[in-house]
């Protein structure tokens, strides 16, 4: 984000989910250090259905592993059963496990984008704010309800010809352990590509 780009997000509401109350808290303070104040916390899926059948929010973070309903099946139902007003919700899949198969769930549950954990405050803010200027269109089909994810195999938008926004701040990813894959690689999985239909 440009030093000269203004946000104000003071009037959005978020939920986050997470059965850890340190990572409730550490999120709660990342939102609130991007001008977040309406911030609801929950503890499982559940709760968080709860939530979202008689409060809207304006953005999610769901822990992918969670009690009862992990975070990929609480954006799975809120894509297709979710209040109608609530289904185009951005959703953001939180998880330390980013296999390529972790990363395809999130894809194909509805989820806007995954973040790795440890969280770093530069790349939610610049996922947030990717989302909220996001065009992509909301799918809905038989086999899947969700940002539109057919952009696949053409590579990222002509205007960003190096893969990145002109507003991405530069930042180094760790290394992965195992078979995990770099912030980049899920970006590139996630993010949408063009791809003919």
């Amino acid at each position: 984000m440009q030093p000269s780009q203004h946000i104000n997000l003071d009037k959005a509401r978020a939920l986050i989910v997470d059965d850890n109350h340190q990572s409730l808290d550490l999120l709660v303070g990342v939102l609130t250090s991007f001008g977040l104040r309406n911030i609801v916390r929950k503890a499982s899926g559940k709760d968080a259905q709860e939530e979202l059948r008689y409060h809207p929010v304006d953005l999610i973070l769901a822990n992918a592993q969670l009690p009862e309903m992990d975070g990929y099946d609480l954006i799975r139902w809120l894509r297709r059963e979710g209040d109608e007003a609530s289904r185009q919700t951005p959703a953001i899949i939180v998880t330390a496990h980013t296999r390529r198969a972790h990363v395809e769930k999130a894809r194909d549950c509805g989820a806007n984008f995954i973040i790795t954990k440890p969280i770093s405050p530069a790349v939610m803010l610049e996922r947030i704010l990717w989302v909220a200027r996001s065009d992509r269109l909301f799918i809905e089909c038989d086999a899947y309800a969700g940002p539109d994810r057919r952009w696949r195999n053409a590579g990222p938008p002509i205007e960003f010809p190096d893969g990145r926004r002109r507003d991405d701040r530069s930042i180094e990813l760790g290394d992965g352990q195992g078979q995990d894959m770099s912030q980049d690689e899920l970006d590139l999985l996630i993010k949408p590509q063009r791809s003919p239909i």
